[in-house]
Formats: structure tokens, sequence, C-alpha cells
């Protein structure tokens, strides 16, 4: 029988660990006008997230964040399909990891990320309807990694509280950035990672958060928390702040 509830009566959190505590197996759906989001789980643990705005498979985000190459991605589908039909059980991740594509703890971390990175878009919904399937399995992501349900909630918990710190200097993704002027003296003890680089490179001209978002296909927690480090150091300026504005100091 299906389990089911509202945002507004049930929290995200509460849902989890009910589930984690009765070690439930199925699929979590939550839905919240046109958005769209599901957690896979398996005796009481989270081993797949997706949502509107990440459905991208695991062979294809591990491509864009460079982590294995197009051809390895090939070759290992290539395995699988192989061996479907010869009715062998090895999921594309332990494919790619046998093969000696990537450490198996690389694949590990870059699973946890991916679902906790899913999660926190979900954990800021404020409203929706949430229900859960025990006869949805999500077998074909199963990938013989999860994540604990405790985990997935503190992590989410800590990015909520950044995320409202980040909000009073960037209310929304429309709030355009541009170099700064004239950068303070805590920006000469600065040390730019390549992606902080990427991100300070299209701002020459001025550029919005979204349109960085879809420039440089970090997701907006990532973007928003590069912007605010780099803003709070003075290496970049937001357009139309003023003095009076609590976002600009």
């Amino acid at each position: 029988m299906a389990l089911e509830g509202n945002l507004k009566d049930f929290s995200l959190s509460d849902m989890f660990r009910l589930l984690e505590s009765g070690r439930k197996t199925g699929t979590l759906h939550m839905e919240s006008g046109d958005a769209e989001g599901l957690i896979c789980f398996k005796k009481g643990r989270v081993f797949f997230a997706s949502s509107n705005w990440n459905r991208e498979s695991l062979g294809r985000r591990l491509v864009k964040a460079g982590v294995i190459s197009e051809k390895q991605l090939r070759q290992a589908l290539g395995l699988q399909k192989i061996q479907k039909k010869e009715k062998a059980g090895r999921r594309l991740g332990q494919i790619l990891v046998d093969e000696g594509y990537l450490d198996s703890k690389v694949l590990e971390t870059f699973i946890g990320d991916q679902i906790n990175d899913t999660l926190f878009d979900l954990f800021r919904w404020e409203d929706g309807q949430l229900r859960f399937e025990p006869d949805e399995t999500c077998d074909d992501e199963d990938i013989g990694i999860s994540v604990s349900v405790e985990n997935v909630i503190m992590e989410a918990s800590r990015r909520l509280e950044l995320w409202g710190r980040i909000r009073q200097k960037i209310p929304s993704l429309d709030a355009q950035f541009i170099m700064g002027s004239g950068p303070g003296d805590k920006s000469m003890e600065i040390h730019l990672k390549p992606k902080e680089w990427m991100l300070l490179c299209f701002l020459h001209g001025g550029r919005s958060a979204r349109e960085l978002v879809e420039l440089t296909g970090y997701n907006d927690f990532e973007t928003a928390k590069i912007l605010y480090g780099m803003y709070s150091a003075g290496l970049i300026e937001r357009l139309g702040a003023t003095d009076e504005d609590p976002a600009a100091g």
C-alpha cells in the first residue's frame, strides 16, 4: 500500500526517517506543479535520486564531470549490453571499476555527491505531494552504492544553512555580477580553483547567476556558493547593489 503525505504537514526529513526505521525498499515520488522528483530506497538507505533538473544517466554525468572519457563510457556500455544478453548482473558502475576506468572510492564519492545535490533541490521545496510506492524498486539505477538517511539529512541541513547566508548577498539567480574594479586586501590571499577561475572569466562584462549556471553547467548551489565567496572577498561586484542594500555589505 502506498504511503502519502503533503510537505506542509509532513516534512521530507520525517518521511525519510520513517522509511529508514522501517528499512523500506521502494520509490518516493514528489510532485509540486510541474516539478517532479523521485528517491529510490533499498532497506532504508538512499541509492538514487532524480528531479526535473537532474535526469542525466550516471555515465553521462561521469563524462560531463571529466571523471571518465566518452570512449570509456562507450566501451563500458558495450560490455553491459553484451552481459545483459548473457544474463550477467554487473552494473555500469561496477564495469567501470572492473575495467580500471575509475577507482571504486571515486565512484562512491561521485554517487554520494550526485545524490546530495539532487536531494538539496528537493529539500528546498516548501509545498508538494509525497507518495511512497513499495513496489517500485528502481533496479536499473541500483549500482550497489547507497547513503544513509542520517547523512543525507545532515548534509541537506548544512547546505540549507549556507544557502540562507548566500541568499542575503545573492537574493535570486537573476542577480548580476561583474569583476570588481578594486578588489580588497583580502583578495591578495586568495588562490582560486579551476572552477572559480572559469566562473570569474565569464563575468567579464557582467552576467547573472542564472546565465553562469547555463554557461558552466554547475548547479545553482555550486554557482551561488562560488559567487558568494568571491563577492565576500571583493573580487566581484553585484550590479545594481547600493550601500543601503543589506546584500551589498
